[in-house]
């Protein structure tokens, strides 16, 4: 398995490139989608099979899309079920930064599949997932590197954020790899020690 990152869009979201046999997993193309087709290119091309995975529906994780299913064989989009309103609200934007996503495509529930599970961290939106490839996490906005999620957007809970960390996070393996939405890479074991009061 292979990953890289590409920060893309004003606030520097994390796109991130997962290969693992003959797939690819374009986990939230935020913005820049001709970045991010450049860099699919330099780093093998499209794959046998192809899918984007969103950690959540919120505007700077989502706005790539629309290019990305033009441009290549997507054979799923994949957002969790809860945040499927904010996917599609009209108000689902920051202006100026982060406008509006255009020409979304449709999108499906998470499955079962051999290559990652899916883990429901509510909190900074209903339908935040984290996605565990082996001994690593695709943890969106829920933790950072020395740092949370906020939950002052439509649908954040910090009481359901701070459960999440808590009981879902902090329990995985110390060597665990997280990968959060922005920021550089953090592990298990760091963060419990920033965050002891868990």
């Amino acid at each position: 398995m292979t990953v890289n990152v590409l920060p893309v869009g004003k606030i520097g979201t994390n796109c991130y490139l997962v290969r693992t046999g003959d797939r690819l997993y374009v986990i939230d193309p935020g913005a820049e989608p001709e970045q991010i087709l450049a860099k699919i290119r330099q780093t093998g091309g499209a794959a046998a099979h192809n899918e984007i995975l969103f950690t959540h529906g919120h505007a700077d994780h989502i706005g790539g899309a629309g290019q990305l299913v033009a441009a290549l064989p997507i054979a799923a989009v994949r957002l969790n079920a809860a945040d499927r309103d904010i996917y599609l609200s009209p108000d689902n934007c920051f202006p100026p930064f982060i406008p509006l996503a255009e020409n979304l495509p449709p999108v499906q529930n998470y499955v079962e599949n051999a290559d990652f599970t899916v883990l429901e961290l509510p909190g900074h939106s209903p339908g935040s997932v984290g996605l565990k490839f082996g001994d690593l996490l695709f943890c969106g906005d829920t933790i950072f590197c020395t740092g949370i999620g906020r939950t002052d957007l439509p649908g954040g809970n910090y009481a359901a954020l701070m459960a999440s960390i808590a009981n879902k996070i902090m329990p995985l393996a110390p060597e665990t790899i997280l990968y959060p939405g922005h920021g550089p890479e953090t592990t298990v074991k760091d963060e419990r020690q920033y965050h002891r009061q868990l």
